[in-house]
This record gives structure tokens, sequence and C-alpha cells, in this order.
């Protein structure tokens, strides 16, 4: 079976949260039978190297066990600088839950490698010092090339938890829709133009699918039709997916990406459940 990652990345700290990340990033580097690079922001001291040691062994691993990068400077910089030296291929950061809020706060180091990260990053939004597999998986899909690798990739990592579902989603628009229902007037013309391009779409989604030729877990697929960017994330989370998945290009996003939000950044903002970045 494919390894999806082979050299994983956590900026490690000293807080409950960063022990719970850790013991998450231990699970998947037991999974994926990979590398665990722990890069630490700040001064290396005789005090700092014992604490981390304590962490590591209380996690369940030894310090000989893993490779730690020691870095100084923002926070953000740093660990994606390390990162990339290290030829990281998955890097795991945490989303904070604000207290007594039923919504999450993000960071800013995690928002940094949401946006700015080289290479893949899976941002856990209730990492837990008792982590279990990941069964739903929920994909997005523009059809592209690497739409289809992002899948492939996230595919394996289903593959290996031995996943109970995963749902490939492709939102929608209808371009000129709205216009042309206001020159027509015509309600029965606007259902028809949606039902036949929602049988279209549904139509590329069997083919595309057929092509992936996918084989282990069974693939189910959904078209949505709605606001492009959100409503496939949006259905994630009403699904209560364990993770949702998008490939996101490989470059920093510029303020442009901000005024006018794609996908990413609607995922970036709403985490609809743990989310999964694959760049190629």
């Amino acid at each position: 079976m494919d390894i999806p990652f082979k050299r994983l990345g956590l900026a490690i700290t000293f807080s409950p949260t960063g022990k719970a990340l850790l013991k998450e990033a231990i699970r998947l580097k037991t999974l994926f039978n990979a590398s665990l690079y722990l890069i630490h922001v700040g001064k290396r001291t005789a005090e700092t190297e014992d604490h981390l040691s304590a962490v590591i062994n209380e996690a369940g691993l030894s310090a000989s066990g893993v490779n730690i990068l020691w870095t100084r400077g923002e926070p953000g910089h740093a660990i994606l600088a390390s990162s990339k030296a290290a030829k990281i291929d998955l890097l795991i950061a945490g989303a904070l839950e604000k207290e007594n809020i039923l919504k999450y706060y993000i960071g800013s180091v995690a928002r940094k490698i949401m946006r700015d990260a080289e290479c893949s990053a899976l941002i856990l939004k209730s990492p837990s010092d008792n982590p279990a597999g990941f069964k739903k998986f929920y994909i997005s899909t523009d059809f592209s090339e690497e739409s289809e690798y992002a899948i492939r990739k996230t595919y394996q990592f289903a593959l290996l938890e031995a996943a109970q579902e995963f749902v490939i989603v492709r939102d929608y628009r209808i371009p000129g829709l709205a216009s042309t229902v206001l020159d027509s007037g015509d309600i029965e013309d606007l259902e028809h133009a949606r039902e036949l391009w929602q049988s279209e779409e549904e139509e590329k989604m069997r083919i595309f699918i057929r092509e992936l030729n996918l084989k282990g877990i069974k693939v189910t697929s959904f078209c949505l039709y709605g606001r492009e960017g959100w409503r496939a994330g949006n259905f994630a989370k009403e699904n209560n997916a364990d993770i949702f998945a998008l490939n996101v290009a490989a470059k920093k996003m510029k303020f442009i990406d901000r005024l006018f939000p794609h996908e990413a950044e609607y995922a970036f903002e709403k985490l609809p459940s743990n989310l999964l970045i694959i760049r190629d």
C-alpha cells in the first residue's frame, strides 16, 4: 500500500494542547511508518531540553526516537523555514477552542501554516490525549488534475485508517442562471435548467470517479448546487466529517485572495472539520 506521507512535522509546545497534538502526531507516525520531526521555537537550554524530553517520554516516545529541530524567531516563519529545510511533507497544527464558546479560534501560527506552507498540512480542531482514527473522509473536487492528486493522496490515508466513508463533493453554480430567470420570468425554466445542469455534473462525476479506479473503500459522491467554495465544506460539517480535504496550490496567498475568498479561504476561516490541505 502506498504511504501518503513519510516525513511528519509538528511544532511542539509545553501546553496541554501541545501534548495532545504530540500524541496525535505519534499515532500518525505509526500509521504512516513515517519519520517525525518536532520543531521547537525558542532558546535551546539545558532546562528546555530536559522539559522537552519529559514531554516526549510522557507521550510514549524517547527523545532519541524523534528528530528535534531547534529554531528561533517569529514562530510562524520559523516553523515553515524548519519544515522546508527538513523536507517535511505533512505539517501538523492545532486550532484552539475558545473556552465556553462554541466556535474555534485559529491562532496566527495555524493561519500561517494553512496559507503559506509549501507542504501538505493537517489542522486538528480538537486534538486528543487518546487519539482515535479518522473514519469519515470528505474531499472537494473541481475535476482538475490537482484535485485528482489530492483525492488519491487522501484515499491512501483513508485506506490506512480503514475508513468507513469516503465522500467526494463537487459544488457548482450555473453561470448566468439568475439573469436568465429575470429575463424570462419563468420558474419552470429555472427548475429545468437546474435539473439539466445537475444531471450533467453528476455524469461528469461518475466518469471522473470511474477513471480514478479507487479500490478498497466505497466512494460516495455528491454534486451540490450553491455557493462555490462554501457548499462542500458546509456539507462536510453537516455530516460530521472527521476530515475535510482539499487541494491548495503550493504558493503564498495574496491579499486579493482575502478580498475574493475561494474554497480554501472559506475552509480556513470556518474549519468545517479537521482540515487536510494537500499540496503537491
